[in-house]
């Protein structure tokens, strides 16, 4: 094959390929919007990412031990759920489901991050008291990422409360902050 017989096909490549990125913007605003946050959030992606090795819960499961990692939590309509506190958040006429997940052990107190997939209210509750969050950092056109609040986690038992959502399902990341 002569060098003019194997360019055609190289320019013909090169330039689909582009008319493919140009046709297809959402995917490049797709990755503008996830570097918007205030910090990276590389890691939460790429458990959210594993879906199949994500564990799910129930709205109400215990979980003997919080580690960092991700999972899949079920919610369901706000007005079934027991919360510990009432929630912070005033949810919207539209996002009515919610969830908690009851944690009896917190092995490494610190700073740490939840990170979750959709919109959602996040209230953190440790001996009977609302652990205060410290930053936020929200994007609404990011995939698979839609929040991310820090908490700081004394060793008590612990219980993750989710309000004011509308998806039937979340992702929810925890990972403790160096």
């Amino acid at each position: 094959m002569s060098w003019s017989r194997w360019i055609d096909p190289c320019r013909l490549a090169g330039a689909a390929a582009l008319l493919f990125i140009l046709a297809n913007p959402v995917a490049a605003e797709d990755t503008a919007a996830c570097g918007k946050f205030k910090w990276p959030l590389s890691v939460e992606k790429s458990w959210f990412d594993a879906v199949s090795d994500l564990k799910a819960y129930a709205s109400g499961a215990a979980v003997s031990q919080l580690s960092e990692g991700a999972l899949t939590l079920a919610l369901r309509p706000m007005a079934e759920i027991t919360f510990a506190l009432p929630p912070e958040g005033k949810p919207k006429p539209d996002k009515t489901l919610g969830a908690l997940l009851n944690f009896t052990k917190v092995t490494k107190p610190g700073r740490y991050q939840v990170t979750l997939s959709d919109e959602a209210w996040i209230d953190i509750v440790q001996a009977g008291a609302y652990r205060p969050s410290g930053e936020f950092s929200g994007v609404r056109d990011c995939p698979d990422l839609r929040k991310s609040v820090r908490f700081e986690f004394t060793d008590a038992p612990l219980i993750l409360q989710l309000s004011g959502a509308s998806a039937p399902t979340i992702k929810v990341a925890i990972r403790k902050v160096e």
